[in-house]
């Protein structure tokens, strides 16, 4: 395990000791124990829980970027196709 600090919102901020103390020090960060091996993008936390969660949870690095890509173009297709609907609604008004 390692320590990491995040920001306020639970975004990460920096595996770095010295600027991650300053920003709690100055009540703008929250330190906690990540796992190690596992990239900052994949990491938040969650101020409910106080824990720390990871994205894509059990999966390699590389399966966890395959993972991402696909969720994102997922989402953009389901975006664009609420776009299409909405469109054609105000069309058919």
């Amino acid at each position: 395990m390692a320590t990491y600090y995040f920001n306020l919102k639970g975004e990460p901020a920096t595996p770095f000791t010295v600027s991650g103390e300053e920003m709690v020090s100055k009540g703008r960060g929250i330190k906690a124990i990540a796992p190690e091996g596992i990239e900052a993008w994949r990491l938040s936390y969650n101020l409910s829980t106080k824990a720390v969660d990871v994205a894509y949870e059990g999966l390699s690095e590389e399966d966890a970027i395959a993972k991402k890509l696909e969720d994102d173009v997922a989402e953009a297709a389901a975006t664009l196709q609420a776009e299409k609907d909405a469109r054609a609604a105000n069309e058919a008004e």
